[in-house]
């Protein structure tokens, strides 16, 4: 068991060095990092999971995100997760490559198979690219893949220890992620239906007043965040990635490679979800013409599916995309792909399709690591609008220097959190997700002149990024520049 256990560990290592080296390269790139570090600093503030929630944010409101990503950074001090937050997400994802291991071999008992959807786990391009910076997907995914796992199980054996298993994941799901919570919900109704059995729908409900004990009740608050925030994208869905200033993508040209990517994929969202995640194509086969006769690996191929038909209707159907970035579904169904492409391999290696089977994979695995690799490059390391550069380095410390904080307008919108945690400015962005509609004048689109909104909201200047749009995008008939460098500028309209 212990030399079992090394075994286990190889790949998990090599995983996480994989996730967190462009990070190393890069070390100030995120968006949500900065949101997550100043609800962080609010719960050293309040000691307790933040109330009310108001220092920079102009817009104030309740804390409403899942709470355990946050009290899990509260155990280590600030300074050590201020500088090293790349790592939480990687760590949570090696703790599931572990347990994919341990698993794979319950179920199978084949070390080398167990192995082998390690390996194909982690050469996942969805899987890497979401941890390059400290959010709970990791953590909410990985709970996601041990709550259906052990439901699959208990359903198969009716073991209590399984359903015990499954109801408090699905509790610390609900507590963990919310983008998580909408896939459990989706996969109770898809499953309950499929199987003709309650059970699903049961332990949703179970792992719901569970995670609302453990919250103390703090889960309504949450729930109400998460259907302000769908609403919201329910409303604006047309727009959400429109150029802030410019309007529709269509309309302008943008320097952001991630944008450029998405927006190409949405042509023929096959693609993209094929791009996200290749070891889908096996288990296409799986479904369409070997289909297995074991019950608990007929679940996990229904899983595999439900995962892809989710994205692709919530990428191809616009009115649909508010319900996430469709690829991301894909996420939720990251081990039982892994698992199913796994088997089937196996199963050709006693025929005599063997070898060229074997060579499908190995360029199946070099394509997906030079994509990982590839947007590893051009969208982190070579990163500049999600990227503390030296020139906003610069801004921030003359905005830091100023006696008289300015009310701030940030174009483009993702730089308010990180405006507000490294200068101390008051930004009009909100504090909380239930109170998202209150700055839908400005995001995800401009819909007022700005003079009209920076006088209704008692704002006093611009911080715009020029590599995003330039000032004359602004159509200021007056204005006066405070402070410029390089690309940041900072205007008094």
């Amino acid at each position: 068991m212990i030399n079992l256990f090394i075994i286990s560990l190889v790949l998990p290592i090599f995983a996480f060095t994989f996730e967190i080296y462009p990070r190393i390269l890069n070390k100030k790139f995120g968006v949500d990092i900065w949101t997550h570090l100043l609800y962080l600093k609010e719960y050293h503030k309040q000691r307790k999971i933040p109330g009310k929630i108001e220092n920079g944010f102009i817009v104030s409101g309740e804390y409403d995100y899942p709470p355990i990503f946050i009290f899990i950074l509260s155990k280590f001090p600030f300074k050590l997760v201020e500088k090293y937050e790349f790592i939480f997400s990687p760590f949570f994802d090696s703790l599931l490559v572990v347990l994919i291991f341990n698993i794979s071999f319950y179920l199978t008992g084949n070390i080398l198979l167990s192995l082998v959807t390690q390996i194909i786990y982690v050469l996942t391009p969805i899987i890497v690219l979401e941890n390059s910076s400290a959010t709970p997907r990791s953590l909410g995914y990985s709970l996601f893949t041990i709550l259906f796992i052990s439901l699959f199980l208990f359903i198969q054996n009716s073991q209590p220890i399984f359903l015990s298993i499954a109801i408090v994941s699905g509790a610390l799901v609900f507590l963990s992620h919310r983008f998580t919570t909408q896939g459990f919900l989706f996969f109770s109704v898809f499953f309950s239906i499929l199987d003709k059995n309650p059970v699903y729908l049961l332990i949703f409900a179970l792992s719901f007043v569970l995670g609302l004990i453990l919250s103390k009740g703090f889960y309504l608050k949450v729930l109400k965040g998460h259907i302000g925030n769908l609403k919201f994208w329910a409303d604006n869905i047309n727009y959400r990635f429109s150029h802030q200033v410019k309007g529709t993508y269509k309309e302008h040209k943008t320097k952001d490679f991630i944008f450029r990517l998405y927006n190409e994929f949405l042509k023929f969202p096959p693609f993209v979800l094929t791009i996200t995640n290749p070891w889908t194509l096996p288990v296409f086969y799986l479904f369409f013409f070997a289909k297995p006769s074991d019950p608990l690996l007929s679940r996990m191929l229904s899983w595999v599916m439900l995962s892809y038909v989710l994205a692709l209707l919530t990428t191809w159907i616009p009115k649909l995309r508010f319900l996430g970035e469709g690829q991301r579904y894909l996420e939720l169904s990251a081990f039982p792909t892994a698992f199913l492409a796994s088997k089937l391999l196996f199963r050709f290696m006693e025929t005599d399709f063997r070898n060229i089977i074997i060579l499908g994979y190995i360029l199946l695995g070099i394509a997906s690591f030079v994509t990982i690799v590839v947007i590893q490059r051009k969208g982190i390391i070579k990163d500049k609008l999600r990227t503390i550069t030296p020139s906003m380095r610069n801004m921030f410390s003359y905005l830091k220097s100023l006696k008289e904080k300015p009310r701030l307008l940030c174009i483009p919108h993702q730089i308010t959190t990180n405006t507000i945690y490294h200068t101390g400015c008051p930004v009009f962005v909100n504090a909380s997700y239930a109170s998202i509609n209150k700055i839908s004048e400005v995001y995800p689109y401009l819909r007022k002149p700005i003079p009209y909104i920076m006088k209704k909201y008692n704002l006093e200047m611009v911080l715009l990024n020029e590599d995003y749009a330039r000032i004359q995008d602004l159509n200021l008939a007056r204005y006066k520049i405070i402070y410029k460098i390089n690309n940041f500028i900072l205007v008094k309209a």
